[in-house]
């Protein structure tokens, strides 16, 4: 087995532990926005775990330090003066990346340590075959990162950017993210899936490329962005619909005839909405007409305190909040909500 550790949503680790776990990996630490496991899968397959956002080969793992920039050079040092540290390298290095730099984090932030130290391990990377120091343009990282919790972890990463990541709109929703909301749709290959608010369309493209489905249904009221996603979905697999509509007014989606609703709705934030309790209680009240017995509804939502107040109100009898998961998206407080509706109403 190799080691590795990663970063991901914060909040999200009883996913990422049952996701790991689920790819037989072992893991050996569990923190909130990071994790330390095992895993013999090929580690190309470990780049591609999806739910996860970095993920380095473990070189050295550091614990009981003091959250500060001493220990951080501390790190570095013992790291510099490791006789076998060249070997771990090379046995480590992801394929066809030469160019690169070393990344100092100190509870996630980067942060500028000891030029001498940095130089040292630098030189011993440089005698790797082929390696070269490149600080503007590297294709190859790797990183001194040590936790609020005082872990401190050294390692080289093997994931870089998808395609659709480098290449993410402003405003369009993290893979990972869209990839945590469709497993929590538990997925079935039966599904009707629908997204109201698709926008760029990474929720519905995410549930197309990697779980089942019958037929996904993506909704989007903006012209240009529903002309971007018929363009987008003509990749991937058949039976996805993309439509122009109304979240609030599905005149397009019949009774009952939905299995899955995944989406994330409008944040209320840029006055696009000038009642969010009202457009809360208006979406629901639409999920409900369309939603078969026993549907998922997973959605995202900042305005935490406001919907849960809906649902209590006017939705008890209707949903129940099966799991809520607290996260940070692009440093704003949200929450991902898995509501299941309840049989018979």
């Amino acid at each position: 087995m190799k080691t590795y550790f990663s970063t991901f949503i914060t909040g999200t680790q009883e996913i990422v532990k049952e996701l790991l776990e689920k790819r037989k990996a072992k893991i050996k630490l569990l923190l909130d926005g990071l994790v330390l496991y095992e895993s013999d899968y090929p580690e190309r397959e470990v780049r591609n775990f999806r739910f996860l956002n970095n993920t380095f080969a473990l070189l050295y793992y550091f614990h009981s330090l003091e959250p500060n920039n001493r220990s951080l050079e501390k790190m570095l040092s013992i790291v510099a003066n490791n006789k076998s540290l060249q070997h771990k390298i090379s046995v480590n290095l992801p394929a066809r990346r030469k160019n690169f730099k070393i990344v100092s984090s100190l509870e996630n932030q980067t942060i500028s340590v000891n030029r001498e130290l940095l130089t040292r391990i630098e030189s011993i990377i440089l005698r790797v075959g082929g390696m070269r120091l490149n600080i503007k343009k590297p294709d190859l990282e790797f990183w001194a990162l040590l936790r609020r919790e005082g872990h401190g972890f050294f390692g080289v990463r093997i994931t870089y950017p998808y395609r659709d990541e480098v290449h993410r709109e402003k405003g369009e929703l993290r893979r990972e993210i869209a990839h945590i909301m469709s497993t929590l749709s538990n997925p079935t290959p039966k599904d009707v899936v629908l997204d109201p608010f698709a926008g760029y369309g990474a929720i519905p493209l995410e549930r197309a490329q990697n779980f089942p489905y019958r037929e996904i249904i993506a909704i989007e009221k903006d012209d240009y962005l529903v002309s971007r996603l018929k363009q987008k979905v003509r990749t991937v697999k058949k039976n996805i619909n993309v439509l122009r509509g109304d979240a609030l007014v599905l005149s397009e989606i019949k009774n009952s005839s939905i299995d899955k609703i995944i989406t994330d709705p409008p944040w209320g934030e840029y006055k696009e909405i000038s009642n969010i309790s009202i457009f809360y209680r208006d979406m629901l009240r639409e999920f409900v007409r369309i939603l078969r017995p026993d549907g998922v509804v997973v959605i995202l939502i900042s305005a935490k305190e406001i919907f849960e107040s809906i649902l209590q109100d006017q939705f008890s009898q209707i949903f129940k909040i099966k799991s809520k998961y607290d996260i940070l998206v692009s440093g704003k407080k949200a929450a991902i909500y898995q509501l299941i509706r309840k049989y018979g109403n």
